[in-house]
């Protein structure tokens, strides 16, 4: 016989060693042809010799259905089920069986375990007679047989076992809310993102104190300001990402005043821009602030396409001006490329590393940055990364939360 630790699913006796001797070769020629039928928490409910012959042969790469939705006693009837359809079981072995399960759960009615083991009520009540006459279990009045309940089971299969982790991470997320159907792993991985942004919308906003570092606040642009405090001529840098679409062009003038009135003498407005409004956000802050230059954001591969002129676009324009005299004494670079893409919080997210570039070209630590449209807050983390203190907003709840828990992971990871 096979030699293994118990799994709580393994209900039948170990196989010969001769059988397991020829599956494990089998595995060795042609790999794992049945899979291996794992539940949302990576407990094997079939398939135990499988996994233990491509454990010893080195093969990490099998497929597995994972199932999710399953009670105890469904997965031990799964189990049971699978294997009695497989081997070759004598009348003699499935006797004992029975009489297994009957020590175990005395209660079950004979009518369902027959069903699960697809033999008589008959074979049952005759086995179910002699453990009651050898006092092995008791007698009852009444049994208990199927609870009735429907219980919605996903079915997901995978063909590598990072997949099958990615997809038991899926599904333990979601939880109940798991579709009850065979599905696919990128369908249940995107449902599991979008309970969590639903988490996220339903969240607690936390309301920051008025002597916090990092200040993150739900409202517009135009009522930080007020709501957060901010006294005229404190802030050293306003960095912020507006929208690129026309729709935003009636705020720029806005923007532009808030900027002027809390920025400190010499202070500095950094700002991502839109290719297609690029003229409108120069004339604007050209009105208020003094014009410096104009930086680069950059990054591999295509981006967005300006259809009306056939253009690719490959950078983002990042316009840069200063409240008065340009007081900055330190070299800085105005293009910074970026070798990834970060749009996992926001879609217009922007790479903490670029934005970190522009917080260190035009602030010293203990600075405090402002931006009035923060999306992900991605320029808040930058700053706490960075030890200057921050105040932003944005008008959408979720994206708040999302702020806050990214400040969250980011100071859990560093400690």
């Amino acid at each position: 016989m096979v030699k293994r630790t118990s799994q709580p699913y393994q209900v039948l006796p170990e196989l010969p060693s001769w059988e397991y001797q020829a599956l494990k070769e089998s595995i060795r020629r042609h790999g794992v042809l049945l899979p291996v039928i794992k539940d949302e928490k990576g407990k094997t409910i079939d398939g135990h010799h499988r996994e233990q012959a491509c454990e010893e042969l080195g093969v990490k790469d099998y497929p597995v259905i994972t199932l999710h939705g399953l009670s105890e006693e469904q997965k031990r009837d799964h189990a049971l089920l699978l294997n009695l359809v497989r081997r070759k079981v004598t009348r003699k072995q499935l006797g004992e069986i029975i009489a297994a399960e009957l020590r175990r759960t005395p209660d079950i009615s004979s009518s369902w375990l027959a069903e699960i083991l697809g033999t008589t009520d008959k074979t049952v009540e005759t086995v179910r007679e002699h453990l009651i006459q050898t006092s092995e279990i008791p007698k009852f009045e009444t049994y208990r047989g199927k609870d009735g309940k429907k219980r919605r089971v996903t079915r997901v299969i995978t063909f590598k076992a990072r997949d099958a982790q990615r997809a038991r991470e899926a599904l333990l997320a979601l939880g109940k809310d798991a579709p009850g159907r065979p599905t696919e792993l990128r369908l249940v991985e995107r449902r599991a993102r979008m309970k969590e942004k639903m988490e996220e919308i339903q969240g607690r906003l936390k309301t920051p104190r008025p002597d916090d570092a990092i200040r993150l606040y739900r409202c517009p642009l135009q009522k930080l300001e007020s709501l957060a405090e901010i006294r005229p001529g404190t802030v050293d840098l306003v960095l912020t990402d507006i929208p690129y679409g026309r729709h935003f062009l009636p705020q720029l003038p806005d923007l532009a005043t808030f900027a002027k009135r809390v920025l400190k003498d010499g202070g500095v407005f950094c700002c991502y821009s839109g290719v297609a409004f690029l003229d409108h956000v120069l004339l604007e802050f050209a009105e208020k602030l003094v014009y410096r230059a104009i930086g680069f954001s950059s990054w591999s591969g295509d981006g967005p396409v300006l259809q009306h002129i056939g253009c690719v676009t490959q950078a983002t324009p990042v316009v840069i001006f200063s409240k008065g005299t340009w007081r900055i004494t330190s070299r800085w670079y105005n293009h910074y490329r970026c070798e990834n893409r970060e749009q996992d919080k926001h879609p217009w997210q922007k790479v903490l590393a670029d934005m970190a570039h522009w917080v260190q070209s035009f602030t010293e630590p203990g600075d405090l940055v402002c931006d009035p449209l923060a999306g992900a807050f991605t320029a808040a983390v930058a700053c706490e990364k960075m030890g200057r203190n921050f105040i932003g907003c944005d008008q959408e709840k979720r994206n708040v939360l999302v702020g806050q828990r990214r400040l969250r992971t980011y100071r859990t990871a560093t400690g």
